[in-house]
């Protein structure tokens, strides 16, 4: 049942680390912990539950969770949220919060995979939600196999793998049934009031009158093979036209690519640049590319991005305004406090190291948007680097934008 590409594709990525299952309890993550040890042994394996704390009950669900791990000698954790008062706890933002729980413990315990169970059934309601949504093609190519945590920067070289894409969900219940082995049915997988839900019913009704959804898979694999090999040609424009100095510059005379490949390569730079978690909706690449690429272009923004001309070419700058405020009555990003020794991201862009207590991160209007102020001093960005240890992200956010290249050294 596991797909032996990602498998293969999993384990070269790891580096020798134990792959961390995300296991919720429902058939699909408890078949995936039991194929993963049957697979690898308990010793390759770790798992992680989440208590998302929305529901009463949530917390015995999740220790029994943990209990499916524990019987297998798998180590595992459980990871309960908190919500803020007034806090948005829709699905989409529970997901994302799951997500940042799980790349936070994951990196704490300095893992770098993460293995979850979507099935060929989710990634045929993917397609149809994609597709009723308006979804371009790249969308359509659904979930993929191997791809870095949806997340940044908390996602930072982070890869997600999915080895359970090509099975049906009935298949993995089967597999637990003949293994004896209890799982947990999530009350929310009948909730009407989610569109995955609502999806997931219709598909049914349809497969009932004859449509196959493994035709939506395979479907999406396609797309996804045609999406991964625009993606190899947008990092390879990348490598040959852009310099990292630190922010994106691109060289106008290398920047030659079929039009698809330049909007590609420009969506993750200017995700890069801005230090955004999403990149630009792909609709509006072609339009955003034709006009910074121009060499009539004499200076634009767009999603936080400064577009400049320099040096016979184009850099990507942080947007001044989303740094420091705008009139409009946009804030200023609010300062950062820098532990002595630790490692903290400014701004999804800068990684600092403080090297003495007392300093905060905190907005500049110079080129690289970042000043540091303490109680007693304001240092600019040039005045900072005996006390400070800065790495700029940009490579890194680019890399994220793609598969992980287990060819290639990780982030």
């Amino acid at each position: 049942m596991l797909d032996r590409l990602t498998i293969e594709r999993m384990m070269a990525w790891t580096g020798g680390k134990p792959v961390l299952v995300a296991l919720s309890g429902g058939g699909d993550s408890v078949a995936l912990l039991h194929l993963l040890n049957a697979e690898l042994g308990a010793a390759r394996l770790r798992a992680v539950v989440v208590d998302h704390a929305l529901r009463y009950g949530s917390a015995d669900d999740a220790k029994r969770a943990a209990g499916f791990a524990e019987a297998l000698d798998v180590g595992v954790e459980i990871l309960t949220l908190t919500w803020e008062e007034g806090a948005n706890r829709a699905q989409q933002a529970a997901r994302q919060a799951r997500y940042k729980a799980i790349c936070e413990f994951a990196r704490a315990e300095d893992l770098n995979t993460v293995a979850t169970a979507h099935t060929a059934d989710d990634q045929a309601e993917t397609v149809i939600m994609r597709a009723a949504n308006g979804s371009t093609w790249r969308g359509l190519g659904g979930i993929a196999p191997l791809a870095f945590a949806p997340l940044w920067p908390e996602g930072l070289g982070i890869a997600l793998a999915r080895p359970l894409l090509g099975t049906r969900r009935e298949e993995l219940r089967t597999y637990l049934r003949d293994r004896r082995a209890a799982w947990i049915e999530d009350p929310a997988n009948l909730n009407s009031r989610f569109e995955r839900v609502r999806v997931r019913q219709r598909l049914a009704e349809l497969e009932a009158d004859g449509l196959d959804p493994s035709r939506l898979v395979r479907v999406a694999k396609r797309l996804r093979a045609r999406g991964d090999a625009l993606d190899t040609a947008a990092r390879e424009l990348i490598a040959h036209a852009v310099a990292f100095d630190p922010e994106p510059e691109i060289r106008r005379d290398a920047w030659h690519a079929p039009a698809e490949v330049r909007c590609r390569a420009l969506s993750a730079l200017i995700t890069a640049a801005a230090g955004a978690s999403r990149e630009p909706a792909w609709t509006e690449m072609k339009r955003i590319e034709q006009r910074v690429m121009c060499p009539e272009h004499r200076g634009s923004t767009h999603a936080g991005v400064d577009f400049t001309v320099a040096r016979g070419g184009v850099t990507l700058l942080r947007e001044l305004g989303a740094v420091v405020g705008r009139s409009d009555g946009a804030p200023p990003l609010a300062p950062l406090a820098l532990p002595e020794g630790e490692e903290v991201i400014w701004d999804g862009r800068v990684a600092i190291t403080a090297l003495e207590p007392g300093w905060r991160a905190v907005p500049a209007r110079s080129r690289h948007r970042l000043a540091f102020e303490s109680d007693q001093a304001r240092l600019s960005y040039k005045q900072s680097k005996e006390r400070f240890r800065l790495r700029f992200l940009a490579p890194q956010r680019v890399a994220h934008a793609f598969a992980p290249d287990i060819n290639r050294a990780k982030p």
